[in-house]
């Protein structure tokens, strides 16, 4: 693939950019967590972290993939962006509900700090992934690089700087997550609207579709964040909230590379795929193809980064991460090549979105989910050894499991 010099300057160069920023944030996020946090704290903080997408990544899943699928070729992108903020708005009850709950089941002494906390952090990355989604859908990358770095450095240095000036245990925790979401979602709203409004004024309104404002993409939202939080929980179910802390890191650690790679392979082809005549059937081969390719090159390439940190880990015990947390050195390719299998699964629903399937996103979707669920808890619950062996070869589900479901409905007639 052929890289121009203004796609170099105005795309490759930020996106490279905002990779390496959160990059040097993970590491240095990594370095006073295992310094400063408790490993027990870590864990129950975890658990936490892994209820947090919530908000962006499964109440609104749905206005945030119709905003990154049309806000590239829409003539009203003001009157567009004014639609998806009530349609959120209109969903955010449901994570006020589900905030609640989760508050009330992980938290029964303190229930209504644990929602209040939850709630207001998920919801300010739902609206901070309402404005990447936008930037990087116009291929605006320099703006995006600048809330994502913001987002980053609050993210990495808030929690356990605050953990530690304040002795406040949790809290600390929690609530410096919440004031990494109000860095992100506050510098995304000004860059978003004052970019969008600057637009000339169309008279058309815009109204989202049933299948993106309904509850497909919800409950897609779902299957993939318990697929995603899932070996958290499973942990700590099976083995107590300590090695759930060596897990957490382990798994912050291990996340780091294959998402950094996976950004920059799906924020660099996205708009392209989304570009796809639909119309015409060369052209979704040809779209095909090249999904295939990405999700392919991108596969090996997680994997192989994963293994090269696994080796490394043991060196970067003292210098990079506390001797406290040497246990968690064991679950770093595991935690890794588990990252890897989620964001291929991405790919084959990506392009499903592209091929405007989005209807046919469901059953590939849930069936791969349910597959990683389920071998991860009776994984889990078996031992350890059995654990990380299941998470080394879970990239196998989707390529086995996703992208057959997803080309077999690419197949069919609309």
């Amino acid at each position: 693939m052929k890289i121009s010099g203004p796609d170099l300057r105005l795309r490759l160069l930020p996106i490279l950019a905002a990779q390496a920023v959160g990059l040097l944030c993970g590491i240095a996020g990594v370095r006073l967590t295992s310094r400063f946090v408790d490993p027990a704290d870590y864990g129950a903080y975890g658990i936490f972290m892994s209820l947090a997408p919530l908000g962006p990544y499964v109440v609104f899943a749905g206005v945030v993939r119709f905003l990154a699928r049309h806000w590239q070729d829409s003539p009203a992108r003001p009157a567009l962006l004014r639609a998806v903020l009530v349609a959120a708005l209109r969903k955010t009850p449901w994570l006020a509900g589900a905030a609640a709950v989760a508050g009330v089941i992980l938290s029964p002494d303190e229930p209504v700090r644990y929602a209040a906390l939850l709630f207001g952090g998920a919801f300010l990355a739902g609206l901070t992934q309402l404005a990447q989604a936008a930037l990087q859908a116009a291929r605006d990358h320099w703006r995006d690089f600048a809330v994502a770095g913001a987002a980053s450095i609050a993210r990495s240095f808030g929690p356990p700087l605050l953990y530690a000036a304040t002795g406040a245990g949790l809290l600390a925790l929690q609530a410096g997550y919440v004031v990494h979401a109000l860095v992100g979602a506050g510098l995304g709203a000004v860059v978003l609207w004052r970019w969008a409004g600057s637009a000339a004024p169309a008279p058309a309104s815009v109204a989202l579709p049933p299948t993106y404002e309904g509850t497909q993409f919800m409950l897609l939202a779902v299957a993939a964040w318990v697929a995603q939080a899932v070996n958290r929980w499973a942990v700590a179910w099976a083995h107590g909230a300590e090695p759930a802390g060596y897990f957490t890191l382990a798994g912050n650690v291990g996340l780091i590379l294959p998402t950094i790679l996976a950004a920059v392979l799906g924020q660099f082809r996205q708009p392209h795929w989304y570009a796809t005549d639909t119309g015409d059937p060369a052209a979704l081969a040809r779209l095909r193809r090249d999904v295939d390719r990405v999700a392919a090159g991108f596969t090996a390439g997680a994997l192989v980064l994963s293994a090269l940190l696994h080796l490394a880990m043991p060196r970067l015990i003292g210098p990079l991460v506390d001797a406290r947390y040497l246990p968690a050195v064991d679950y770093v390719f595991a935690t890794g090549a588990a990252t890897t299998a989620l964001l291929v699964a991405g790919y084959f629903h990506t392009l499903l979105i592209a091929a405007r399937r989005e209807d046919a996103c469901l059953v590939p979707d849930l069936t791969g989910g349910v597959v990683f669920f389920a071998g991860s808890l009776a994984a889990a619950g078996t031992g350890l050894a059995v654990f990380k062996t299941w998470l080394a070869l879970s990239p196998l589900v989707p390529w086995v499991v996703n992208r057959t479901l997803a080309h077999r409905a690419l197949a069919r007639p609309r």
